[in-house]
C-alpha cells in the first residue's frame, strides 16, 4: 500500500449537509440548494433526486423541533470559507476561524446534517452569541465522546499525526485543537505549537513542533499529505496547512494561479529552524 492510499471512506449515517431549501409556492418544484459537502460539480438525476429527499426530510424535521431539541442538536462546525460564500443564501453570520476555513452553525439531525444560513438564524428568534455558544459547547461534547483512529505516520525516516473519525464534525474537532491534541497525543508536548491541516471533514493532519526536526517534517510532509488528501477526501475543507501556538494561527501556505502550493514558515517556526539567527549575523 502506498502512503496516499490510506484514505478510508467513513462510515457516515445517511447525511447530506443540505442547507435548507428556499421557500417556494406548493405548486412549485423543490429547489435543491447546494450542498457543502457536495463536491461533484454537476449533479446526476439520481443524486438530485436523492438530495430532495434528504432536504425535504430535514427540513420536517427541523419543523418538528422544541427549544431543548433544537439547543440539543445545534453544533458548530468548520467549512471551507468558499463553500458558504457561493450558496448564494448569505452567511454573514459566519465566524472566520482563520484563512480559507469559517465556523458556522450546524443542527445535527437524524436525517441529515443540516447547516443553518442566516435566515434559519433569524427564524430561530435566538441571538446569535447564545446561539453560538451552545454551537461550541455540543462540538466541545462531541470531541469528549466521538472515537477517532490517531496514526502516526512515516515515509523516508520522517513522520506525522493523522486523526480520522466518522463523525462529520471530525475536522471541527480543531476548533479546540490544544484540547483535542492532548486528548489525541497525551505524551507529546509541543512548545512551539502544531502545525495542522484540515483537508477534508473526516479527518486532521498536524505534527508537533517541540525541535527544530519536527518542524523540519511538518513543513515538508504536512502540506503534502494535506494536498493529497484535500483531493482525494469526501467533503473536502481546505488545502491549506497552518501553524498554531497560543491559540493563534497562521497560515502557512499560498495556492498560486496554477493551482501550486509554496510553503513559508511563521515567524517563530524560522526563528526554531535557526532561520532568524542567520539573518541577524548576515545583517
Amino acid at each position: 500500500m502506498g502512503l496516499f492510499d490510506r484514505w478510508r471512506l467513513p462510515k457516515d449515517r445517511e447525511e447530506s449537509s443540505a442547507l435548507p431549501t428556499v421557500p417556494v409556492e406548493p405548486t412549485a418544484p423543490m429547489h435543491v440548494v447546494p450542498d457543502l459537502d457536495d463536491d461533484t460539480g454537476e449533479l446526476s438525476a439520481s443524486v438530485r433526486e436523492h438530495l430532495e429527499r434528504l432536504t425535504a426530510a430535514a427540513d420536517s424535521d427541523i419543523a418538528a423541533l422544541d427549544p431543548g431539541a433544537f439547543d440539543a442538536a445545534l453544533t458548530a462546525r468548520l467549512v471551507g470559507a468558499e463553500r458558504i460564500q457561493g450558496t448564494g443564501l448569505g452567511f454573514t453570520y459566519a465566524t472566520r476561524f482563520t484563512d480559507h476555513i469559517h465556523e458556522v452553525l450546524t443542527l445535527d439531525l437524524p436525517s441529515a446534517v443540516v447547516t443553518l444560513p442566516d435566515s434559519r438564524i433569524a427564524d430561530s428568534g435566538r441571538r446569535l452569541p447564545s446561539l453560538v455558544n451552545r454551537g461550541r459547547s455540543n462540538l466541545m461534547a462531541l470531541l469528549e465522546h466521538t472515537p477517532v483512529d490517531v496514526e502516526h505516520v512515516t515515509e523516508g525516516g520522517r513522520g506525522l499525526y493523522t486523526v480520522m473519525g466518522d463523525s462529520p464534525y471530525t475536522a471541527s474537532f480543531a476548533r479546540f485543537l490544544t484540547l483535542a491534541a492532548q486528548r489525541w497525543l497525551p505524551g507529546v508536548d509541543p512548545v512551539n505549537g502544531w502545525v495542522f491541516a484540515l483537508p477534508y471533514r473526516h479527518a486532521v493532519v498536524l505534527q508537533p513542533c517541540s525541535t527544530s526536526s519536527d518542524v523540519r517534517d511538518a513543513l515538508e510532509l504536512v502540506p503534502a499529505w494535506a494536498e493529497r488528501m484535500h483531493a482525494d477526501g469526501v467533503s473536502p475543507v481546505s488545502v491549506h496547512t497552518y501553524h498554531w501556538v497560543d491559540r493563534q494561527i497562521t497560515c502557512l501556505t499560498t495556492l498560486s494561479d496554477d493551482g501550486t502550493l509554496s510553503v513559508q514558515p511563521s515567524p517563530l517556526l524560522e526563528q526554531v529552524l535557526g532561520f532568524k539567527t542567520r539573518h541577524a549575523e548576515a545583517g
